[in-house]
């Protein structure tokens, strides 16, 4: 089945064959010849341009003499993951593809590092919060729209409640949490869903306070996704308004790390953000 855009799943999976057959040795038509396949169809398949079987990859791993059981398994689950039907498609919302493929890398991911400046982290965030920052974007003139995104974003929640939940580190600036998105009663009900999200052991949220000035993250938002048995460790994601950039190359993500090490280091610990985002509580509702 074709696919109109490489997927960043579908160019890893491509990428990973390419390698297995120049491991073997095998030049493109040495390799059509034991697979009794067109050129044209690896080619497609290395380069991203078709989603391949799960059968069509094992039946290249044979021909590249690949025995590797982990390597096999990795491959193989990876084929079979482009051909899954998303779970977000049940809720009819449209999604531009670069935001649809970061929805399946973050299912198939073990951890997320995250740095949010100004709002919440998606991931933490609350249905009357995120309605009230797609309606602030005037990007959605239907509201039932607006709302079918919304559900896919708050679906995406699941990933922290799953057996083998993914592990979230999120540094969030001091701004998001003074700002009165939604409101008053949106902000309250949004600060305590992050105290209670806080609480569970796999999600370790930082606060970046004011008082810390300058910090390396102030050029924007980011997110690092860590996979494991994809032949791919890790990938940075850049969300901007009209969908997103991924970085995939080793000195890029280095600085990506180098970053959030640096904001780590620069915020509050996880205890004393919890105890700021109380205080915020306490004054929002005093005034």
């Amino acid at each position: 089945m074709p696919a109109s855009v490489p997927t960043i799943r579908s160019r890893w999976l491509g990428a990973a064959l390419l390698k297995a057959r120049k491991d073997a040795g095998l030049t493109l038509d040495e390799a059509a010849g034991r697979l009794d396949w067109q050129t044209s169809k690896i080619s497609r398949i290395e380069n991203g341009l078709a989603r391949a079987h799960w059968g069509d990859v094992h039946d290249m791993l044979n021909a590249y003499a690949v025995t590797d059981p982990d390597r096999r398994e990795a491959l193989t689950s990876l084929a079979k993951s482009l051909r899954e039907r998303n779970w977000w498609r049940g809720y009819g919302a449209r999604l531009d593809p670069p935001f649809a493929d970061f929805l399946s890398l973050e299912g198939a991911a073990q951890e997320m590092s995250t740095y949010q400046p100004q709002v919440v982290p998606g991931l933490l965030q609350t249905r009357d919060y995120a309605l009230a920052m797609v309606g602030s974007s005037r990007l959605w003139e239907d509201p039932e729209a607006a709302g079918r995104f919304v559900d896919v974003r708050i679906g995406r929640q699941a990933v922290l409640t799953r057996p083998s939940p993914l592990k979230l580190r999120a540094v969030v600036g001091e701004a998001a949490l003074r700002q009165q998105v939604g409101g008053r009663e949106v902000m309250d009900g949004q600060l305590r869903h992050l105290q209670r999200a806080a609480e569970l052991p796999n999600v370790t949220v930082q606060v970046l306070p004011f008082a810390a000035g300058s910090a390396t993250g102030m050029f924007g938002p980011f997110g690092i996704l860590t996979f494991k048995g994809q032949g791919v460790a890790e990938v940075v994601f850049l969300e901007n308004l009209v969908g997103g950039l991924y970085l995939e190359e080793d000195d890029e993500i280095h600085q990506y790390r180098l970053a959030c090490r640096h904001l780590r280091a620069s915020a509050l610990s996880p205890k004393q953000s919890l105890r700021l985002v109380a205080d915020v509580l306490k004054e929002t509702n005093a005034s």
